[in-house]
């Protein structure tokens, strides 16, 4: 994009306003090839946030804002919106599936994911081409859901794969794996057909869409950055990772955007931790007001007070028994409280009020895969688990 003298002569305000109504690549585009707009940089993206987002650029002004960091992340706030399951679709369409149904296959997805080591968002990406489907299509047969949420993994997988681990994502990606994991109940070629409907199906803005823990990443840098959490309080960020898997299981929590569930599990994990529920740092960076995230801190609340997920806590109990943060031991067991049981989301106590320190609870053996039994309200049998897998990043 070529910058003219004449442009360049314009009053320095009527400037910031034309670059502000520029498109983004044509704003970064003459922002970096004319030296002379280098002066007017942070106005001219403020300028762009304004235009296209005046109530979030309300929020997130501050002295300090990195306002090309700011359009970025609100971009990421418009497009996810129009990726998100219709609730009340998903409930009209389905017949035979039952949000039972449904959560027994997503906490069995969240077992293989994390028994296969896989990066922690690939889950949730394969749980939103899930509801994808499901506001879509009806599930004829509750037989073939299972096969519906194995081809929703391996499409997610492929979606996500890296360049710099290609030979080891693909081995992984083998439809003979997923056959194997269902206990042999679908073939490879049904494995392989499932996937390529639902690669087929699921559209190019959800496939780039950031899905609730890519956003959790970038709050808790914010948070880290803004001296709201230190670096080593890692059980902030796990607590929170957790409430969001758990949010998985419920189809509520599907229709809300990943930005505002991350910010809502952040928000409720630094309230146990008697920090700052929501301040203003985190505010302006999100865009969103502590009173936007109050019916989501509900819901988040209200499943860990009420869903048992018999499968899915024992492995986030197991995984952080053990921790490498000793100065920070009271709060390690107060988050593997929380992980091992449906509960109230208690505060932590002050120092004063605490018990003397007791062993976290035991961990019961794994034992080998099996198929998931859709059509019953029984648990989920358990899954091999690897000690070394990290449900944190």
């Amino acid at each position: 994009m070529r910058v003219n003298s004449i442009f360049l002569g314009l009053p320095e305000e009527l400037l910031v306003e034309v670059l502000g109504r520029l498109s983004a690549r044509d704003l970064a585009s003459a922002l970096s090839s004319c030296r002379g707009l280098g002066a007017l940089r942070e106005q001219a993206w403020r300028a762009a946030c304004f235009g296209r987002w005046p109530e979030w650029s309300a929020i997130a002004a501050e002295p300090a804002a990195q306002w090309r960091r700011q359009y970025e992340l609100l971009s990421l706030r418009e497009a996810e919106s129009g990726c998100l399951p219709t609730v009340a679709t998903v409930r009209k369409v389905q017949r035979n599936v039952t949000e039972r149904h449904r959560s027994i296959l997503t906490e069995w997805l969240c077992e293989v994911s994390f028994d296969w080591e896989l990066d922690s968002t690939i889950v949730f990406k394969a749980v939103a081409y899930l509801d994808h489907y499901l506001s879509e299509h009806a599930v004829e047969q509750l037989s073939r859901f299972q096969l519906l949420g194995l081809a929703c993994l391996r499409a997610a997988m492929g979606d996500a794969r890296k360049p710099t681990a290609l030979d080891d994502q693909d081995k992984k990606l083998d439809p003979q794996n997923f056959a194997y994991i269902s206990d042999d109940t679908y073939t490879v070629e049904e494995v392989e057909a499932q996937t390529q409907v639902i690669v087929g199906l699921v559209p190019e803005r959800l496939k780039k869409a950031p899905n609730t823990k890519m956003f959790l990443r970038s709050f808790w840098y914010r948070a880290t950055l803004k001296e709201v959490v230190l670096a080593d309080e890692m059980h902030i960020y796990t607590l929170a990772s957790f409430l969001l898997q758990l949010g998985l299981l419920d189809l509520d929590c599907s229709g809300y955007a990943p930005s505002l569930m991350a910010a809502a599990a952040l928000s409720v994990s630094l309230g146990v931790f008697g920090k700052p529920e929501w301040p203003l740092s985190l505010q302006q960076f999100g865009s969103y007001l502590e009173t936007d995230l109050v019916p989501v801190k509900a819901r988040l609340t209200e499943m860990q007070a009420s869903q048992a997920a018999e499968q899915l806590r024992p492995l986030w109990r197991g995984m952080h028994e053990q921790h490498s943060y000793p100065e920070y031991e009271a709060e390690w067991k107060h988050a593997v409280l929380i992980f091992s049981c449906a509960s109230r989301l208690a505060r932590m106590p002050p120092p004063e009020a605490r018990p003397a320190a007791a062993a976290a609870p035991s961990r019961d053996p794994s034992t080998g895969s099996a198929s998931v039994a859709i059509g019953s309200d029984s648990p989920l049998p358990p899954q091999p688990v690897d000690a070394t897998a990290m449900l944190i990043d």
